[in-house]
């Protein structure tokens, strides 16, 4: 995702700096004052410089394309699996902290399980060879880290650049880090901060509940869960979150402006990449 949240993101995110692009993510949705509160990231406008969901289909087969290739050098098939649909939805927006209050009953401030693409099993003959698990199989040297990383490196060193992403990641980032200053953005940040301590918490920030976890146990404790249920209910009673992200979206607006030329290439350049995963895809 070219954006998510700034305090734990996924692998594609501007404000994180992935190693797959800086704007690859879904379409934009709304302006940062409107839409759904479990999305506030994607309604950003700097989100309206991502990749379309189309593009980001391509470039998935492409990298799909390349492990192929590298399996059939050892005579091998590559047959993933498909998304698993028995799997709970995928976490909601944590830009601003926890977003999803069913989440925060169930998971406290645990990443929910989310759809994913199941890995290749390891019972199939690919496995060894996709992952890296050897260093040789029939008698051919093994990529490091196997084909499927092979195949991330073949994408980042051939793929069209995209120069103008780097100005969309430092506007991703450095818009939250502006927001956590904005008057509005501390006023309401208050507001919470005494709901919470009404609740019996006491914290600063909506960022800070988190640390207080260990958030790699299997299940969230009780204590976690009520944290997390009361920071939720306190976000809602102070409008928190839309506030922020309205803060926000007025810091990326004038920074956009501000870069606008050099931004207006992004689309050129990601229907470049585009084409160019088509062509291997």
């Amino acid at each position: 995702m070219l954006l998510v949240s700034a305090c734990s993101q996924s692998e594609s995110g501007i404000a994180k700096g992935d190693t797959r692009d800086a704007t690859t993510s879904r379409e934009a949705k709304t302006e940062g004052h409107g839409g759904d509160v479990k999305d506030l990231t994607h309604a950003l406008p700097i989100a309206r410089y991502e990749y379309s969901a189309t593009q980001e289909r391509l470039i998935a087969r492409a990298k799909d394309g390349l492990t192929r290739a590298c399996l059939q050098q050892f005579n091998l098939d590559y047959h993933p699996a498909a998304a698993d649909a028995t799997e709970t939805p995928a976490a909601s927006d944590r830009r601003y902290g926890i977003s999803d209050p069913s989440e925060a009953e169930r998971y406290g401030y645990h990443l929910a399980p989310s759809p994913r693409i199941m890995p290749v099993r390891s019972t199939d003959p690919s496995y060894p060879v996709l992952y890296g698990v050897v260093s040789t199989f029939d008698g051919k040297k093994v990529p490091e880290g196997g084909c499927r990383a092979e195949a991330v490196r073949a994408w980042e060193k051939q793929r069209p650049a995209t120069k103008a992403a780097e100005v969309a990641r430092e506007i991703a980032v450095n818009s939250f880090r502006k927001s956590l200053s904005d008057s509005s953005v501390l006023k309401v940040t208050q507001q919470w901060a005494s709901c919470m301590k009404a609740e019996g918490f006491s914290y600063s920030s909506p960022l800070a509940p988190p640390h207080d976890f260990d958030l790699d146990t299997p299940t969230a404790p009780d204590e976690e869960r009520k944290v997390a249920v009361a920071d939720l209910s306190c976000k809602e009673k102070t409008n928190l979150l839309r506030v922020w992200s309205s803060a926000e979206s007025r810091i990326q607006q004038a920074a956009i402006e501000v870069n606008e030329g050099r931004l207006s290439q992004l689309s050129v350049e990601h229907e470049k990449v585009a084409e160019y995963a088509r062509s291997i895809g």
